[in-house]
C-alpha cells in the first residue's frame, strides 16, 4: 500500500513517515462504472485518489455534455474545492469503468499540505496541465472541421494512452463514441461517419471499440497541425504516471 502510495502523483515527494502518517486516514471506495462520484455544485471538500478504472471530468450545459478531462490511476480529483473552501464543485466526475478509490477528506489533505509544500506545488502543476488541455480544446471546438477535431482528438488519445507495436499505436482504453463526440463537441453521427471514413482509407483500425492507428503520418496530416509539437500533447508532464498497480 506505501508503494501504491508513492506512485501517486501528489505524493511522490513525501518523506516515509509523512505516508505513514496518511496511511489511516484514507477510506477506501468503490464506484460501478457510469456512476456519479462528484456532483457539479457540490460543496463538500473531500478529494479521491484513483487506483483502478478511470474517470471523466465534465459539464452539462443545456442538456448537451462538455467532457473536460480523464483522470486515470494514480491521479488525484477534486483537489481544488478542497483548496479553495469557498468553492462549490466546478464540474462532475464520473466512473468510466469500475472504479477503485481512496477517499481523503479535505481538511486531512489541507493539513498535509500546510505541512509539506511540495503537494501544493504538484497540484499547481497538474491545474496548468489541465488548463492547456482546455485550450487546445477550445482550438480545436472553434476552429476545426469534424475531420480535423477527430484526427486531432486521436492523436491526442495516442499520445497518452497509446502502445506502439510494429509501428501501429494502439490506444488502450476504449471510448464510446457518444463519449469521443463530446470530448470534441461533435455529434456522435458525425463522428462515427468520420471514424469510418478513416478506417475505409486505411489510417485506424477498429476491433472491438479498440482503435489503432494504421497510419500516423496520414493522421498527422489531416490534423493540419504539425505546429502542435509531441510533447504539448500531453495531458499530464512526464512525472505524472498511469502505470499504477493498486
Amino acid at each position: 500500500m506505501i508503494d501504491d502510495l508513492r506512485q501517486v502523483t501528489f505524493f511522490q515527494d513525501l518523506p516515509e513517515h509523512a505516508i505513514q502518517e496518511l496511511l489511516p486516514k484514507l477510506k477506501h471506495r468503490h464506484f460501478k462504472k457510469n456512476h456519479t462520484i462528484i456532483y457539479e455544485e457540490d460543496t463538500n471538500r473531500d478529494i479521491f485518489i484513483i487506483r483502478s478504472g478511470f474517470v471523466k471530468v465534465y459539464r452539462i450545459e443545456e442538456d448537451k455534455e462538455f467532457i473536460f478531462n480523464f483522470f486515470f490511476p494514480g491521479e488525484t480529483v477534486g483537489e481544488v474545492e478542497a483548496i479553495d473552501p469557498a468553492s462549490a464543485r466546478i464540474a462532475s466526475i464520473e466512473a468510466m469503468d469500475n472504479v477503485q478509490a481512496w477517499m481523503l477528506s479535505g481538511e486531512d489533505f489541507m493539513q498535509l499540505t500546510e505541512r509539506y509544500p511540495s503537494i501544493l506545488r504538484r497540484a499547481y502543476c497538474q491545474l496548468v496541465d489541465n488548463i492547456r488541455v482546455l485550450n487546445r480544446k477550445i482550438c480545436y471546438l472553434s476552429f476545426m472541421d469534424v475531420r480535423r477535431k477527430c484526427a486531432n482528438l486521436l492523436l491526442d488519445l495516442s499520445t497518452n494512452l497509446g502502445t506502439e507495436d510494429s509501428g501501429y499505436i494502439q490506444i488502450q482504453y476504449k471510448f464510446p463514441h457518444h463519449v469521443l463526440a463530446n470530448m470534441i463537441g461533435v455529434t456522435r453521427e458525425s463522428l462515427s461517419k468520420t471514424l469510418k471514413e478513416f478506417q475505409d482509407e486505411g489510417i485506424i483500425a477498429v476491433n472491438q471499440k479498440t482503435i489503432t492507428i494504421m497510419n500516423l503520418k496520414k493522421m498527422s496530416d489531416i490534423s493540419e497541425s504539425s505546429y502542435i509539437e509531441q510533447k504539448q500533447r500531453f495531458w499530464r508532464r512526464k512525472d505524472s504516471t498511469h502505470h499504477f498497480n493498486g
